[in-house]
């Protein structure tokens, strides 16, 4: 080994993550609404950034009618109320002495944004100083609150205390949901048939009745701020014929600040005068990099359309398969900046809106051909159990042979069980409905 000390040189290549181009990667990734509050947000920082409002003017082939038309006063966000101020509400109404309000108001405070206490009788009371029925009491009182439900320590008790309130009362559910909830919740139901002496088809009847309860009481309280999808592209088919336009109007448009720009030619101090072309380089710079990540955006959508031009003619059905280096490798980018690229983009097409990354699927084997997409194979595999016989489910290997044998699709009972778990589509057994 060569131990030798001294000075050498030595050659070597590095790619430097620069600031400009930390932030040139992240608007890339932006959003239309991300990237209009990066903008504004630049604006406070930076004099010599001019930002004009967006256009948002409706597209003029979109065809309004009386129906279709929303005032663009019901876009106005509004306060929602919350579940604290909503049960509070109520408590107003009520008399009580200091130390139950007290102990009521504390324990609303303690409730999940559900509508569920965790917390321990006992802890509170310590918290309280105050006796354990004391606490109960003011439980007591909050689950009789508006909505049905809130004040619940479990999703069982929750369940209860809906099936009570309920003017027409199920003695069956209230039974099966008070002494056999677990089993009822795995499906062990010829157990619980046997034991109560009813029929499997009146379980699950009970099941279908508890479907229509709320398990989160407190979740018509979660509106929080609305979020709207703004389509990137609006993709446009006529005879045959595919045509894509950027829809950058809604975003705000960037220019220099020539006022200030002037005021910069002619300032004199030195330290103010390095400040202000700091200022105006970043202000070009922002100007260039949306300029670039317009052109990327582009680039992708595309060549997106020159492999999916099936899809955007005949609709989804024909979704081929596509992965984001085949794309990369045609406009000789990196496959993270297609990645980028895609994230939280949408498209508006003759067949609804799509996020962008939807054009992205792996290849499946067939026994043809030409292989198909794993979007397209969910797309059938849901397709066949929205239409299964319910008394008899397709089991996940039933779907694997029909696959194979009606359209010509190899995969593994395990990738079905991936793909259901994906469409948040449950096993066979649990999809098994009984006649009477």
């Amino acid at each position: 080994m060569n131990m030798q000390t001294g000075l050498f040189q030595q050659q070597s290549l590095k790619l430097v993550m620069t600031k400009e181009l930390t932030q040139a990667i992240t608007l890339l990734q932006y959003s239309t609404l991300d990237l209009t509050k990066f903008l504004e947000e630049q604006t406070l920082e930076n004099p010599l950034i001019e930002v004009k409002s967006a256009d948002f003017e409706r597209p003029k082939k979109t065809k309004v009618t009386k129906d279709t038309y929303t005032n663009p006063i019901d876009y106005i966000g509004q306060k929602e109320t919350t579940l604290y101020e909503h049960l509070l509400t109520q408590l107003s109404y009520t008399k009580m002495c200091k130390t139950r309000k007290r102990t009521i108001e504390y324990i609303i405070q303690l409730l999940d944004t559900n509508g569920y206490l965790y917390f321990p009788e006992e802890e509170i009371a310590k918290d309280l100083n105050v006796d354990i029925e004391t606490v109960e009491n003011a439980i007591y009182f909050i689950q009789g609150l508006d909505p049905i439900g809130v004040g619940a320590r479990s999703l069982q008790e929750c369940l209860c205390l809906q099936l009570k309130a309920l003017p027409n009362r199920n003695g069956l559910a209230e039974i099966i949901v008070q002494d056999h909830f677990e089993r009822f919740a795995e499906k062990s139901w010829k157990e619980i048939a046997k034991e109560l002496n009813v029929k499997l088809f009146d379980i699950q009847q009970v099941f279908d009745y508890i479907q229509t309860l709320q398990p989160r009481p407190g979740a018509v309280f979660q509106g929080g701020e609305s979020q709207y999808i703004v389509p990137d592209f609006d993709i446009q088919v006529e005879d045959g014929a595919v045509t894509m336009s950027m829809q950058d109007s809604y975003l705000p448009k960037v220019s220099l600040n020539i006022q200030y720009y002037q005021h910069f030619l002619e300032e004199k101090d030195s330290q103010t005068k390095s400040y202000l072309q700091e200022k105006v380089d970043q202000c070009q710079w922002i100007m260039r990099s949306l300029e670039q990540r317009k052109l990327t955006l582009k680039n992708v959508m595309n060549e997106i359309i020159n492999r999916q031009l099936d899809f955007f003619i005949k609709g989804p059905a024909h979704l081929k398969p596509l992965i984001m280096s085949e794309v990369a490798d045609v406009l000789e980018i990196h496959e993270s900046t297609v990645s980028r690229a895609v994230k939280d983009k949408f498209v508006q097409t003759p067949f609804g809106i799509f996020e962008m990354k939807y054009f992205f699927s792996r290849n499946i084997q067939t026994t043809g051909e030409v292989d198909t997409s794993s979007t397209q194979v969910r797309n059938i595999m849901k397709q066949m159990i929205d239409v299964e016989n319910k008394q008899k489910p397709l089991s996940d290997q039933e779907i694997v042979s029909i696959l194979e044998e009606e359209h010509g699709i190899l995969v593994s009972r395990r990738t079905i069980a991936k793909y259901r778990d994906q469409l948040n589509i449950p096993s066979s057994t649990k999809r098994k409905r009984y006649n009477k």
